[in-house]
């Protein structure tokens, strides 16, 4: 009666909350690739860094040959992107328009209008840095706004020193910098608006069993009649007491013995109306 959608969904965007276990697979396979590029000196990774990597990022690897496991850490590099931020040391190990490097984004981003006609977009800082200059070749020649946009980048781009060291990478996606699975799974999970009216159930000092017949009640999801009709159930749609369709706001709310008790609450708790549907019972009763 409830896709895996909606279960695995977390509570705050509508969802029961559920593990879904292969996004907390590609976080934690992202982990991996946070503890090689911070070059930690386990055994594994030392493993790793000299069959694979050598002195390189994992982003500057374009073959996806190797075993099983270093393939699995390929193709989870673009999620691990999102929330890579890079502390400029060396500049050799970091893309000069697809890091995070200079300032909250990419470059491909804040300066969207020069990314779209440079001619090597995968260039590396060190690669762009020439002489004590910045050397960026373009597909055609530069108009008047696009001067000034790359007079705009020329002056953030005098604020970098170089130094000898290895660039640094941190975490953009947690405030302590330090990489979580966590962080990424909810930034993977993110459903876009916050459900309020179920989270003030969640909240609420009551039974679990109870909470999740109040979420499958908001959701349409009780087994009635119209739902199992749904499911090529061959009984009736209507109900045997009052004849009317056999809904979740009319089991709950509209039923002759429905009305009587929630007008028995009405007049014990003092409320104005008593509630016909989910909705006016989450907007009244609940809020």
């Amino acid at each position: 009666m409830i896709k895996w959608e909606a279960l695995n969904r977390p509570k705050e965007f509508g969802g029961l909350g559920f593990l879904d276990v292969r996004v907390m697979n590609t976080c934690l396979l992202a982990k991996w690739i946070d503890k090689l590029e911070k070059g930690e000196n386990s055994l594994c990774c030392s493993l790793l860094r000299n069959k694979y990597l050598g002195n390189k990022s994992i982003f500057q690897i374009k073959t996806r040959k190797g075993s099983q496991f270093w393939r699995s850490l390929l193709d989870v590099r673009e999620w691990y992107q999102i929330g890579r931020g890079v502390s400029i040391k060396s500049w050799g190990q970091t893309r000069f328009w697809l890091d995070s490097w200079l300032g909250d984004c990419p470059l491909k981003i804040s300066f969207a209008n020069l990314f779209k006609i440079i001619s090597n977009p995968d260039i590396y800082v060190d690669k762009a840095f020439v002489n004590g200059q910045w050397v960026i070749e373009f597909k055609r020649q530069l108009n008047e706004a696009l001067i000034e946009e790359w007079s705009t980048l020329l002056d953030l781009l005098s604020s970098v020193e170089l130094t000898t060291e290895r660039d640094e990478v941190f975490w953009a996606l947690d405030g302590s910098k330090k990489y979580s699975a966590k962080s990424l799974y909810r930034f993977m999970t993110f459903g876009g608006v916050n459900d309020h009216q179920m989270m003030l159930v969640w909240k609420c000092n009551i039974p679990l069993k109870v909470k999740i017949f109040l979420w499958m009640a908001s959701h349409d999801r009780i087994q009635c009649a119209v739902q199992l009709k749904k499911k090529k159930w061959s009984g009736q749609e209507e109900s045997f007491m009052c004849g009317k369709f056999d809904s979740s706001d009319h089991i709950l709310f509209q039923c002759p013995i429905a009305v009587f008790f929630w007008s028995f609450m009405r007049d014990c708790l003092g409320w104005e109306s008593s509630p016909v549907s989910c909705d006016s019972f989450f907007r009244e009763i609940i809020e």
